[in-house]
């Protein structure tokens, strides 16, 4: 007879319920009591046992699986600080990574007619940043690195076209910078999303207002179906990311997709999206502007 170990036996039978609403929320509705009943079972559990819910629908494929109305019932039940604790460990379970970014922002009250298309490469801790506009966009050919160890206020780089032919320190939210972003070269990091929305729940809170988002919905996003989350704030920065804000949030990999805001005249002020997001594993040279496959 096969012996079955204490420890072994304690995390089965912790995770034996998540296992059950998982099943229940992804099978077929017999009827909308049936639904009613899976959904209560998931709002009553522990922050701590709902970030397991959804790390463990989202890694398993069960949450794509999923009908539309089942993964905005599943999502309104949880407290939003499962959301919150996802997101960060998500984060932190990609240390180095890539992506490429498409930016299109409202600066100085002027949407800007051209978005910027970049390629990023990110190392977490240290914040370490390299970044390069790409040809299909603004600001083609430019390139710049941050490193918060050598100097956490500055950015060394160029700008593109004929205008690269020298490279120099600036401050990272200096008028330069500004004249192209609302964001910081810090901003890149996805770790800067969860910790955006840990800051609207923390603001949300103190005003006496639900963190929950407003409106939870699925969507498609050039072919990628997503989980889109809006909150509606009473004002916009610095109390609140945006006076309304939209996060999409892949449903097969559980990493942002898009960023989108608007002001309090309903103008949408920026619209981002991260695509072909890849876990890479980076030498120090990756953030050295030495490095000759780099034009700095």
């Amino acid at each position: 007879m096969s012996t079955i170990h204490a420890p072994r036996l304690r995390l089965g039978i912790a995770l034996a319920p998540l296992a059950i609403v998982v099943g229940m929320l992804a099978a077929p509705r017999a009827n909308a009591q049936t639904s009613g009943a899976d959904v209560a079972k998931l709002a009553a559990m522990p922050v701590a046992q709902q970030t397991q819910w959804l790390s463990q629908t989202i890694k398993s494929g069960e949450l794509a699986k999923m009908n539309d109305d089942a993964i905005v019932a599943g999502l309104q039940a949880l407290n939003p600080e499962a959301l919150v604790r996802f997101l960060k460990a998500e984060s932190a379970a990609l240390p180095e990574y890539q992506y490429e970014l498409t930016r299109h922002e409202r600066i100085n009250n002027q949407w800007q007619t051209t978005p910027d298309r970049m390629l990023v490469k990110i190392r977490e801790k240290p914040l370490q940043i390299y970044a390069k506009w790409l040809p299909d966009g603004a600001h083609s050919g430019q390139e710049i690195i941050y490193d918060e160890n050598k100097n956490p206020k500055e950015m060394y780089g160029h700008l593109g076209g004929i205008l690269g032919f020298t490279s120099i320190w600036s401050s990272i939210d200096g008028t330069l910078a500004r004249s192209q972003s609302n964001h910081t070269v810090r901003d890149l990091g996805f770790g800067f999303i969860a910790e955006q929305i840990a800051h609207d729940g923390r603001s949300f809170r103190a005003a006496g207002l639900p963190e929950k988002p407003a409106r939870i919905s699925v969507s498609e996003v050039n072919g990628v179906r997503v989980l889109a989350l809006e909150w509606d704030a009473p004002s916009g920065p610095p109390q609140h990311y945006a006076n309304k804000s939209r996060v999409l949030i892949d449903l097969k990999t559980g990493r942002p997709r898009g960023i989108e805001a608007w002001d309090a005249s309903g103008q949408k002020t920026e619209e981002m999206r991260f695509e072909k997001v890849r876990k890479e594993q980076w030498t120090d040279a990756t953030f050295d502007p030495k490095n000759p496959d780099y034009k700095f």
